[in-house]
């Protein structure tokens, strides 16, 4: 590309010259925000808060949409619903490319996984490899921590708070297996929109 600049002395070229430049030069942000905690934690509503203000992708939870097209969830999840659910999130997050939020994240993927499939030690294998490759893409890693409020019954989700409590064990277990730098997020709704925008903003 080439541009020609003309005009008379003193009509503004030089200034308007070096805003070119610095418009031309400027990087294009991005930025990919993994939102993880256990079922019921307020994830659905602070990513649709931060990419609804924000004007960044929100990708739906995939084990959602597993249901939507019959597969079976939560505690009696089978193999067959997991493996789907994994390929569903990779095919989200590559066709997304960047700038969005992730409503439930390879994180929570892998600790339901755990949770369920844990003594099929060659498929959580497949799956942890997985996870850290993926998680290696998130600039941001936004951490809800269970038991601030109850369950919500939404039909969807389970309600028992031992299973709650199962998942968030083991989510902070890969945070900190995986040595990921995360944000940990508590407080009423406009609270932590803040706390996450901040953090969003100083990655």
């Amino acid at each position: 590309m080439r541009i020609a600049i003309t005009g008379s002395h003193g009509v503004g070229k030089t200034t308007l010259i070096n805003d070119l430049l610095k418009f031309l030069n400027k990087k294009e942000e991005t930025m990919k925000a993994g939102i993880t905690g256990s079922h019921g934690t307020g994830k659905t509503t602070l990513s649709k808060h931060i990419a609804g203000r924000n004007n960044y992708k929100l990708l739906p939870e995939s084990p959602r949409q597993a249901l939507q097209l019959g597969f079976p969830i939560n505690e009696n999840t089978p193999i067959e619903t997991e493996f789907w659910i994994f390929g569903k999130q990779l095919e989200m997050e590559m066709i997304a490319g960047d700038n969005y939020i992730a409503d439930k994240c390879f994180i929570d993927l892998l600790a339901y996984a755990i949770c369920i499939f844990g003594n099929n030690l060659e498929f959580i294998k497949v799956l942890r490899e997985i996870t850290e490759r993926a998680v290696r893409k998130y600039d941001v890693v936004i951490y809800l921590p269970s038991g601030e409020f109850p369950i919500e019954d939404d039909g969807v989700r389970s309600t028992d708070p031992k299973f709650q409590a199962k998942i968030d064990e083991l989510i902070v277990e890969i945070l900190h297996d995986f040595n990921i730098k995360y944000t940990r997020i508590t407080g009423g709704k406009e609270e932590r929109y803040q706390k996450a925008l901040k953090a969003i903003k100083s990655n």
